[in-house]
């Protein structure tokens, strides 16, 4: 007993030490709150204590004189129950502190300014959760403002009317005031009920952004610690302790945990869907290739990638020049530093005048479509003036002992994507930078092939057709579009030439009868299967590579030990049959093209091979947002196609509608768990259902 009354004397004395804007918002809520029992909760709980310590006193010396044991059972657990309340009170009141804190701890290292987070009398998880929510409120506002101007554009447009009268007569011409009136523009009336529907689902998504931080201002941080004060002392009573345990975490849960969830949707949107994040290159599990940053400068024969590497190219007395370098004032200077070997030569500066328009993020090859605003096609098309050597293709290295040619070699050549490596894909023509993304597709057998998007109208996107200006070529480092393989089923592509025979290198003699012709050659039909359709294919060494121990296919032939639905009767009986050579040992024949890439590394299956996983195998910097969430809407190449105008309202979705819920179920889980923790028992009606 007395180690108990030491450790809630301790957890009592830590939490008064702790002076937090969250315990003084506590007490400012209560204290102003016209219930009294929440106006006075510490008096009551003190009291309800006392009072239950008495009658625990009485019970147990009623049940230790009068020998009854359920008397002093109940004594016993009621005196328990006393001590977890005071411990509950205690720990609740440090947690909601340390939530606190960490959110303050969050916001100053992000660089935000949220001067709640350093203002005393005020909670800085409110704040940014207001500030959170504020910012969807005023990109939705701007949004709504945008469709009324467009709206009254096209209104506008719609009502020019032209018309032609007579009203004179001209023998032998009767005009007898005859006229003729049509509209000039009449189809901008679609376009009037296009953006009166995009109003209303601004004013939807006004009116739950709204609602969202009404509910946090005034019930999460204003009636919540009226709840929690109320749950407090109910719960010093045995009859009304389910019913306390149950308003405890309910307030626990909107007082820090449904704020906290709109940071972690904050982080979420920062970490995942923008994935604008610097890759951390000292992590052991980053390849070499992701820890290339685009050149500063650049000479002839190399390039420098740092502010001190520039610095190193001049001498102690030149420091102003590095710096012009740098910064873009200064176009180019001669290396002035014996020691490197940029000496002598012309290092031009990569960020010289409009160059510096296009940010290091957009100077990657291939193009960084989903990266920030690279997606803008002023920003492509200024990127694509900037000099190759300013640029870095994340290449990855095939000479270096990481390197897996096995595994490279297993998607065959004709199955590996080209990407677009090309540094200037508006040479001739700056059609291409007002094409789709997704309409920068080549076929590998009809390099003029470009996909066609076809709307719910039926019509093509005007985006598809200026695809056709982006040079496609073989030739990664001459092609625009990302070049990919022909699809189908082999048994369509390699037609008269049954699986048996598709396999490549394998000596002429060893294979069935069936794959031959009359003069003992090789079928006309799997010689074109083999050549133009490999992806179909096995080699040897596929088989042979699978190398089964003596006790198993040890009378099967190699050629024999392959696996597809429609082999000889000899290709799986007697010393072939499954249980002699099992399928482990077996090469598959594949049944459509490229499916032997499906399982290759997905940096290998491009040629030449790059690393397009950097942001997941690489670690970030840091794990703290690091701008406003409206900015998140302002993302392109996300894969929403369409207009503009229905692109803006779609990206507000996620977060204002799919994220909430997301956070009201959550939320519910925990109280529902906190809640029987608390012993409040009380089933939340519907709950169940949810799940």
């Amino acid at each position: 007993m007395r180690k108990a009354f030491l450790l809630l004397l301790l957890l009592a004395a830590f939490v008064a030490a702790t002076d937090t804007v969250t315990q003084t918002q506590f007490e400012q809520q209560t204290q102003s709150s016209p219930l009294e029992i929440a106006r006075d909760w510490k008096v009551l709980a003190g009291l309800s204590l006392m009072l239950s310590v008495i009658l625990v006193g009485i019970g147990y010396a009623i049940g230790v004189g009068l020998e009854m044991p359920e008397i002093k059972a109940w004594a016993s657990n009621e005196m328990a129950q006393i001590f977890a309340n005071a411990l509950i009170i205690i720990v609740l009141i440090a947690t909601i502190a340390l939530i606190d804190g960490l959110v303050v701890s969050m916001v100053m290292g992000s660089g935000l300014n949220v001067p709640a987070c350093s203002t005393v009398g005020q909670s800085c998880l409110q704040n940014v959760t207001v500030i959170y929510l504020q910012d969807y409120v005023s990109t939705a506002e701007s949004g709504a403002r945008d469709v009324l101007v467009n709206n009254m554009d096209a209104a506008h447009a719609a009502s020019i009317r032209i018309g032609l009268y007579c009203t004179t007569a001209f023998l032998p011409l009767f005009c007898l005031q005859a006229g003729f009136t049509t509209t000039v523009a009449g189809q901008y009336m679609l376009d009037q009920d296009m953006y009166a529907i995009l109003f209303e689902y601004y004013t939807g998504l006004l009116s739950s952004m709204e609602a969202q931080k009404f509910f946090v201002t005034e019930i999460c941080f204003k009636m919540a610690p009226v709840v929690l004060a109320i749950g407090i002392v109910a719960r010093a009573f045995f009859f009304t302790r389910k019913i306390g345990g149950l308003l405890i975490a309910i307030a626990a849960g909107l007082m820090f945990f449904f704020p906290g969830m709109y940071i972690f949707d904050w982080i979420t949107l920062d970490m995942a869907v923008n994935g604008d994040k610097l890759m951390n290159a000292d992590d052991p599990l980053c390849p070499a290739e992701c820890g290339v940053a685009a050149p500063r400068a650049y000479y002839d024969g190399g390039s420098l990638t740092s502010p001190p590497d520039v610095y190193l190219a001049f001498s102690e007395g030149d420091a102003g020049v590095a710096a012009g370098i740098i910064d873009g004032s200064i176009a180019s200077a001669t290396g002035s530093n014996p020691d490197s070997p940029a000496n002598g030569k012309t290092v031009t500066s990569c960020f010289y005048g409009a160059y510096g328009g296009c940010a290091l993020d957009c100077r990657e090859l291939p193009y960084p479509a989903s990266s920030g605003n690279c997606s803008n096609m002023a920003v492509e098309t200024l990127c694509a003036t900037v000099p190759e050597q300013c640029k870095v293709r994340r290449l990855v290295d095939t000479s270096s002992p990481k390197f897996d040619l096995n595994e490279y070699n297993k998607c065959p050549a004709s199955c590996k994507i080209v990407p677009p490596l090309k540094s200037d894909c508006s040479t001739g023509s700056e059609a291409c930078m007002g094409s789709r993304f997704d309409c920068r597709l080549a076929m590998r057998s009809n390099l003029d092939w470009r996909p066609t998007t076809v709307d719910i109208e039926g019509s093509n996107y005007w985006q598809c057709v200026f695809a056709a200006a982006c040079p496609a070529s073989l030739d990664a480092y001459q092609n625009c579009v990302y070049v990919i393989p022909d699809s189908g089923r082999c048994n369509d592509l390699c037609v008269a030439c049954p699986a048996e025979c598709r396999i490549r290198d394998a000596n002429l003699a060893d294979l069935p009868a069936q794959c031959k012709d009359g003069d003992g050659n090789l079928l006309s039909p799997c010689a074109t299967c083999h050549t133009a359709y490999d992806s179909c294919t096995i080699g040897m060494t596929d088989i042979t590579s699978l190398n089964p121990p003596a006790e198993s296919c040890g009378s099967c032939p190699a050629v024999k030990r392959i696996v597809y639905s429609t082999l000889p009767e000899d290709y799986v009986t007697g010393g072939c049959s499954i249980e002699a050579c099992p399928k482990d040992y077996r090469a598959a024949i594949p049944r459509n093209t490229c499916e032997s890439c499906l399982f290759t590394e997905e940096s290998y299956v491009y040629n030449p091979p790059i690393n397009t996983q950097c942001g997941d195998q690489c670690s970030s910097t840091g794990n703290v947002p690091a701008k406003k969430p409206g900015e998140y809407t302002k993302i392109g190449g996300d894969g929403l196609v369409g207009k503009p105008e229905i692109v803006n309202v779609a990206k507000l979705m996620v977060p204002v509608y799919l994220l909430p819920l997301f956070n009201i179920v959550t939320t519910l889980v925990f109280i529902k768990g906190l809640s029987g923790m608390l012993g409040g028992d009380i089933e939340i009606p519907g709950l169940a259902k949810v799940f």
